[in-house]
């Protein structure tokens, strides 16, 4: 391979003098080796005049492989969220409901409701203390959704990121990246991986239809993944009940640094989790 004078001394022909070395040292940025030349420019209207250049330094090199890696993750962010938007079940009033259209048809709901605001409102990320997980259940209907998405709405004010799935459709979501006709460009690791690093992740409807082996074990993959990071989590199932369908390791994960909150009934001590609420 030639140096870079053998370069210069062909193309400025055998009168070229090698390059002056006026600067050594040992880059810290990228560990190299760095010789600092005073060589000719090649082109434009300075062409031979001579200027200092860094020989050996992959600084500029390092930072422009940082920028790619930042665009693509950007990129597989941006169509994360879209995948997820154009797939969205949602129904239109899901996605106005807010604490303000909420309406408790029982004093309990209307606690319920309060803790739920008050768990919006003091959502902080930044304060050393990490914000618990929510479990909400009761029968259908009753407004588990409403209120957990009024919260997240209310989170997402706050600048932090977010995202409302139901379990039925993420399950489904992460089969399709499986098929040959998926045309998102993601692949299940690419979901897991976004889901982890979402700042408040609902997971909506947790019922009996998630019985496969498949979907236990992304299920207990993204509970893990998300381990001191908040997530709600709504369900019309019983403490046994769902620990039949889901298993002992993810409905553990579930009620670790958790409050349950019934919507006929409450528990939203700060301490040990009393099972007893969940039946």
């Amino acid at each position: 391979m030639k140096t870079v004078g053998n370069v210069l001394a062909d193309l400025f022909g055998n009168g070229f003098k090698q390059p002056k070395t006026i600067n050594e040292y040992f880059c810290e940025g990228c560990q190299n080796h760095v010789k600092v030349q005073l060589l000719p420019v090649l082109g434009g209207p300075d062409k031979g005049q001579l200027q200092e250049f860094k020989i050996g330094c992959k600084c500029p090199d390092k930072a422009l492989a940082m920028e790619i890696e930042k665009n693509v993750e950007m990129l597989k962010k941006d169509r994360f969220f879209r995948y997820f938007n154009r797939n969205s079940l949602m129904n239109d009033d899901l996605k106005s409901a807010t604490f303000e259209s909420y309406q408790p048809t029982t004093s309990l709901q209307g606690k319920v409701k309060s803790l739920c605001m008050a768990y919006a409102r003091n959502f902080n990320l930044n304060n050393g203390q990490q914000p618990k997980n929510l479990l909400i259940f009761g029968e259908t209907g009753i407004g588990k959704s409403h209120l957990s998405i009024s919260i997240l709405k209310v989170v997402l004010e706050k600048e932090y990121s977010g995202l409302f799935i139901s379990l039925p459709l993420l399950l489904t979501l992460i089969k399709n990246t499986y098929s040959k006709y998926d045309d998102s460009g993601l692949t299940a690791v690419d979901i897991l991986n976004k889901m982890k690093e979402i700042d408040l992740l609902v997971i909506d409807d947790m019922g009996a239809e998630a019985g496969s082996n498949h979907d236990i074990q992304k299920i207990f993959e993204l509970l893990d993944s998300r381990l001191g990071k908040p997530t709600i989590f709504t369900t019309n199932l019983k403490h046994d009940q769902f620990t039949e369908v889901f298993g002992k390791r993810n409905t553990s994960r579930i009620l670790k640094n958790a409050f349950i909150l019934k919507l006929d009934g409450i528990d939203y001590r700060k301490k040990d989790v009393n099972i007893e609420v969940w039946n």
